[in-house]
């Protein structure tokens, strides 16, 4: 294994993939290893005895069930701290998982696998290296990083590659012996990297986790993406036709634009909850069949509403691309349609263009939903119109002519003032 025979661009899975694993945990590597990641992340800090402890954040806090600093932990302490991930990523992932200590990782995943090891503690370049010697672990097989440029100097001078972390100074980084620069997502240009290259430096940006946003950056020259959703930026997630809601688990492109939403495991679906802001989630994980022309069915239920029967409502919006949809903030980017069954059982279809939407037919009313009752729901979609109907009431749909985004083969669920559940996605 090595960096050099990695086809470029190439995904790194940033924490482990911490949208669908638990990051920075034994378990979570091995599904990212499973999944065929090539390379995974450490985040490394010095612990109170000189052990090395892997997590992103300077306090365990967010990921763990303790609170208090990273470094005033021991290697024993270390690791009797408990990370719940249903908490934070739903059912399926056992009890007792714990962080690990870098000499673990190591030990595992060692010369099999690529790693991206960063020095998250000032004092934490130093020792990494040195338990990567004591391991005998393969210069070849490990790229590492940091944002201080005096850790970057320390690792070439022990032989070492590395990611100078924030940087798009090329010519620093060429002089000091640097091959990689690690600047963020939005300070990647098509200049930057034909500079860099010029310079036999490679480029490698953070954090992606969009396909939209993956393209521009290979289209500019990117030599590797760091992803919290690797598997579905790197193009390799297997597209369904429907959902695997009953399993309670994220799926790979299954991404917040606002919210993430919930499983809810006593009828196998997921939803949102009762919210003022309108809430939308991205399933990037469907496909339809034919893009230009497809059948959505889903059913819909409202458990709860915040306002009256026609602000209340959950939707669908069927969009070109995985641009995030933020209904009550700008959405640049976002184009498709907008389908919303209101609380009062009415119909409407939105055209969305740059995130703005405008309605174009919408039903005068409806059969008003009852709560905690699902909705059979059916949208149409050809390459010249559009259909929306509620199969449990005759006579219940609405159509209108109108061409102007198509494909619209991503989905997006979500809410507005109503706690809505979804399941049963099917795309014919």
């Amino acid at each position: 294994m090595a960096f050099a025979g990695l086809s470029r661009p190439f995904v790194i899975a940033h924490r482990g993939g911490a949208l669908q694993v638990p990051e920075h945990t034994l378990e979570g590597y091995r599904v990212a290893v499973g999944q065929g990641l090539p390379v995974i992340e450490q985040d490394v800090s010095v612990l109170a005895d000189g052990g090395l402890g892997v997590m992103h954040d300077g306090t365990v806090d967010r990921t763990t069930t303790s609170t208090g600093n990273v470094a005033d932990h021991t290697s024993v302490s270390w690791k009797q701290l408990d990370i719940d991930a249903s908490a934070t990523l739903g059912g399926g992932w056992p009890d007792g998982l714990r962080p690990p200590l870098f000499e673990e990782v190591l030990t595992e995943f060692g010369n099999r696998v690529l790693l991206c090891a960063e020095a998250k503690s000032s004092d934490a370049m130093g020792p990494m290296i040195d338990a990567l010697e004591r391991r005998g672990t393969s210069p070849a097989s490990v790229l590492l990083q940091s944002y201080a440029l005096a850790d970057c100097r320390l690792a070439r001078s022990r032989g070492w590659d590395v990611i100078w972390l924030g940087s798009t100074d090329v010519a620093r980084a060429a002089a000091e012996g640097i091959g990689w620069i690690g600047p963020e997502a939005g300070s990647v240009t098509e200049a930057v990297c034909a500079r860099a290259h010029a310079a036999g430096v490679e480029v490698a940006c953070h954090t992606v986790n969009r396909r939209h946003q993956r393209d521009t950056l290979v289209a500019h020259g990117v030599d590797a993406i760091f992803s919290d959703d690797p598997v579905y930026v790197a193009g390799d997630a297997g597209r369904r036709t429907s959902d695997l809601f009953a399993r309670q688990v994220w799926l790979p492109g299954m991404l917040p634009d606002t919210g993430r939403g919930r499983f809810h495991p006593d009828d196998s679906s997921w939803g949102c909850d009762v919210s003022d802001p309108a809430t939308s989630t991205l399933m990037g994980f469907l496909a339809p069949p034919d893009p230009a022309a497809f059948t959505l069915h889903l059913d819909l239920r409202v458990d709860e509403v915040r306002g009256d029967g026609r602000s209340s409502f959950g939707w669908v919006l069927l969009s070109t691309d995985d641009h995030p949809y933020r209904p009550s903030r700008p959405s640049p980017g976002a184009d498709g349609y907008l389908f919303l069954l209101r609380a009062d059982g009415a119909l409407e279809v939105r055209r969305v263009t740059d995130g703005v939407g405008g309605t174009l037919v919408s039903s005068a009313g409806g059969t008003a939903l009852r709560t905690g009752a699902y909705v059979p729901l059916r949208i149409g979609v050809t390459r010249s119109s559009l259909l929306f109907a509620r199969a449990d009431t005759v006579g219940a749909t609405v159509t209108v002519a109108d061409a102007t985004h198509r494909p619209v083969p991503v989905v997006h669920l979500g809410s507005a003032s109503a706690g809505v559940r979804f399941r049963n996605l099917v795309l014919a």
